[in-house]
């Protein structure tokens, strides 16, 4: 999903490497290099952060209980930190890219299509799936307390709503619970 916010035209075209990060491990910074412009410096930033949202993408996009508008609210929450990193010409290619994913159908760009060979996420059914993406949220320090409030939000209550869950009759108190401490 994260590569959805990156034409395909920028995927096809190699990036510079950047001195002190190794070529050919990186293809959404890569991506981000060819797109944006991104200096050596902007990428030896811009790397690690990839990495930490890569830890709140992954559970996400296994966690099938939210919708497709959600997924793309969170995403673009973690994305924000990435932003400020780049410049005001850099920011509105960004900023284009995001409105154009914004506005097409379940948020993805026509012909994005992943390319054959790709490995696809796996969803991790139940509540195991809220659990692992609770905690990937609560753990991601590029959220501010309200994003990281109103995510967990969301979560808890799309588990809560998911009739395929099948949840015990503790589990929903226990959501409930927790859906009652963060709205307050």
């Amino acid at each position: 999903m994260a590569a959805v916010l990156f034409s395909a035209a920028a995927a096809a075209q190699p990036a510079a490497p950047c001195a002190g990060l190794p070529g050919g491990r990186h293809s959404l910074l890569e991506r981000m290099t060819a797109q944006f412009g991104l200096t050596g410096e902007q990428e030896l930033k811009i790397e690690p952060l990839l990495h930490g949202e890569e830890s709140v993408t992954k559970p996400l996009l296994k966690f099938t209980s939210l919708s497709q508008e959600e997924r793309q609210r969170i995403m673009l929450a973690v994305r924000r930190q990435i932003r400020g990193l780049l410049t005001e010409g850099q920011q509105k290619g960004m900023d284009a890219e995001v409105a154009s994913v914004s506005t097409t159908s379940g948020g993805k760009k026509a012909g994005g299509k992943k390319s054959a060979g790709k490995k696809t996420v796996e969803p991790t059914p139940g509540i195991p799936g809220e659990e692992n993406l609770s905690q990937a949220i609560v753990a991601y320090a590029a959220l501010n307390p309200e994003e990281r409030k109103t995510m967990l939000l969301t979560v808890k209550q799309a588990a809560r709503n998911d009739s395929a869950l099948q949840l015990t009759a503790d589990r929903q108190k226990q959501l409930d619970t927790e859906i009652k401490d963060l709205s307050k």
